[in-house]
């Protein structure tokens, strides 16, 4: 009986500080998203129009799910988190009574056996008296007995029906949270694929590409300016970057890059 309350409270607890954990953790990642939403909408401003609607719609469903992941959440605590947490108190009780019990039934065994011995001892005029005793004490004892099997059983009886209850609970809350999510990513996903990337590369007038183009045509341009005055293009006077400017740019950019990519780590 003890060994069953000991069960209870040891993986009771430990259950109890994961699920809170767990809860701790699910939170810090909505803190995280609602940064990367943040970031998207600041990102997109600065975009093209096609891609700039991609990644605002992008944001606004993650900031979507982040709303549900804040449902999940506040669930966690109130229907996982704070039952199992209730279970120090119930054990605790639970283990008080036990030792109430046990400590009647060892006191009532204790005066049966003394009774027992003063009724062996056959005296004409405490017989009767050490029988009656004797009785009144055994009653006594199979009476806590029965008390105590009843705590056990209603204990074993509450932990069963409360652990079915929590975890209903938590896979109930967690199934909502990823079908929600599941929802609004199918839905992000296909927003995401129906970006027109060519658009923007030719309507963009600030972009890389545009800028690109308009330099080879400003080039080309003055080439052929010059070849029909017969001048010298400024672009012939400048003298070609020797190899080791090249090779410093070259590493300039891989450093920037390995800097990058450390810093997303």
């Amino acid at each position: 009986m003890e060994q069953t309350v000991k069960h209870a409270e040891q993986y009771l607890g430990e259950i109890c500080s994961l699920l809170a954990s767990y809860t701790r953790k699910t939170a810090k990642l909505r803190d995280k998203a609602d940064l990367l939403v943040a970031q998207l909408f600041d990102f997109s401003s600065r975009e093209d129009p096609e891609l700039q609607i991609g990644l605002k719609n992008m944001a606004e469903d993650l900031a979507m799910v982040q709303d549900y992941r804040q449902a999940q959440v506040e669930r966690l605590e109130t229907r996982v988190v704070a039952p199992l947490k209730t279970y120090g108190d119930i054990v605790k009780n639970k283990r008080a009574d036990l030792k109430k019990f046990s400590t009647d039934v060892n006191r009532e065994l204790k005066e049966l056996q003394k009774l027992e011995k003063i009724r062996l001892r056959n005296p004409a005029d405490r017989q009767s008296i050490a029988e009656v005793n004797a009785q009144k004490a055994s009653n006594n004892a199979h009476r806590s007995i029965r008390q105590l099997e009843e705590t056990i059983k209603d204990f074993q009886r509450q932990k069963l029906e409360d652990i079915k209850r929590i975890f209903t609970d938590f896979i109930t809350v967690e199934m909502l949270f990823h079908a929600k999510a599941l929802e609004i990513y199918a839905h992000t996903y296909h927003n995401l694929e129906a970006i027109n990337t060519q658009k923007d590369l030719e309507v963009a007038p600030h972009g890389p590409w545009f800028l690109m183009k308009n330099s080879s045509s400003a080039w080309q341009s003055s080439m052929t300016t010059s070849s029909q005055t017969g001048t010298t293009s400024p672009v012939s006077k400048i003298k070609p970057k020797t190899s080791r400017s090249t090779n410093t740019s070259v590493a300039g950019w891989e450093s920037l890059q390995a800097s990058h990519q450390l810093g997303c780590i």
